[in-house]
């Protein structure tokens, strides 16, 4: 049965999740924001541009984000070789998020939101300047996409900047 046009938008009660109760969990986030953490995950994984049949290529093949994967890769490539310091990213089934996690999820969250300045000045707290730069120009063309796959990244209230953990 179609639900009437002033409901389309409206989450179904089941779609709205109160998660398990953990501190943390990975459970409680948005899709949008999953998909972000599933892909940072994966990528770890990977250490590479992803090959097509990768996980990583089927997932954004799926989602309908195919031609940013490159974007994506080499975004997270500045932060592997660019981060002052080592990221803690968990394993694709680790229920629990990392502050460094839920930080490349709100970086991403900033792009999306053309909050440019906040998202430079905290990819150059956190990176090198050259590597900043690249990172900065290739989330905001793999938050766009999200946006335009209907992949939204929550904001939390508050200013831009409070969205950084």
């Amino acid at each position: 049965m179609e639900r009437p046009a002033e409901q389309r938008h409206a989450p179904f009660q089941s779609d709205l999740r109160a998660g398990c109760g953990r501190p943390g969990c990975a459970c409680v986030m948005p899709i949008g924001d999953r998909f972000v953490l599933w892909a940072v995950r994966q990528w770890q994984q990977e250490h590479s541009l992803p090959c097509e049949g990768s996980i990583l290529h089927r997932g954004f093949k799926l989602a309908g984000l195919l031609e940013v994967l490159p974007d994506f890769a080499i975004a997270m490539d500045a932060f592997l070789f660019g981060a002052r310091r080592a990221m803690e990213i968990h394993q694709p089934t680790c229920s629990s998020v990392s502050r460094d996690e839920a930080t490349l999820v709100a970086l991403c969250g900033l792009a999306q939101a053309d909050y440019d300045q906040p998202l430079m000045a905290s990819l150059d707290v956190l990176m090198a300047p050259t590597a900043s730069r690249v990172a900065a120009v290739r989330l905001k063309a793999f938050a766009v996409a999200l946006a335009s796959a209907g992949l939204r990244l929550a904001p939390l209230p508050g200013a831009a900047a409070g969205r950084l953990n």
